[in-house]
């Protein structure tokens, strides 16, 4: 399952996320920024030794800001960038246009958010087909619901069973029912860096 496996480096320095995925490389896809990415985007190219990148920028903007962003984000080499689908079809297909080697990913809704969002999440995952992206970003509690999409699946909020730390994370499943259910790609980040914490210390 490790071809699977993003691992979300969010909330820490750049030098505990470099140490971190110098000890995961080879073992996972790659590694998600979001915070790190406003710090420095040259991370992208020091993650690159290690593994994959996914730069979750999650861009809402006009079109034409939209797309020089990702223009950047891809020159220094990001392998996916996350775009909000609610910044409509023509935005998506700005960002797609000028993605270069990476791949677009549309966010539907935050896996913060309570409650059922299924109607919502197709209705933006369908746009994000017509705007030619590559992806969606959902939680999967939606993935049934998308799964006939001809779309990659990138599903955070995963947590194993018995998992009881309390975060902002209210729209999650275990890494077996996501995969279970047709997610590509499992976005796994404070189960993974907690249990790394323990094992090799700050």
């Amino acid at each position: 399952m490790g071809n699977k496996i993003i691992i979300a480096l969010d909330g820490m320095s750049e030098v505990e996320a470099l140490r971190i995925a110098k000890l995961l490389k080879g073992k996972v896809w790659g590694f998600k920024i979001n915070d790190l990415l406003f710090a420095d985007p040259g991370i992208i190219k020091k993650l690159k030794k290690f593994g994959n990148v996914f730069a979750d920028a999650k861009l809402y903007d006009i079109p034409n800001t939209v797309a020089n962003s990702v223009r950047r984000l891809s020159a220094v080499g990001a392998d996916m960038i996350t775009v909000h689908a609610s910044g409509g079809i023509e935005m998506m297909r700005a960002a797609k246009e000028n993605a270069g080697h990476s791949k677009i990913l549309a966010v539907t809704v935050l896996t913060s958010f309570k409650g059922s969002q299924n109607k919502i999440v197709l209705k933006l995952a369908r746009e994000a087909e017509k705007a030619g992206l590559d992806g969606i970003v959902c939680s999967g509690h939606e993935l049934k619901y998308v799964s006939k999409l001809p779309l990659l699946k990138v599903v955070p909020g995963i947590r194993p069973k018995g998992y009881n730390r309390k975060d902002d994370q209210k729209r999650t499943v275990t890494a077996e029912e996501a995969v279970k259910l047709g997610a590509d790609y499992l976005v796994i980040g404070r189960p993974i860096i907690n249990s790394l914490k323990l094992k090799h210390g700050k």
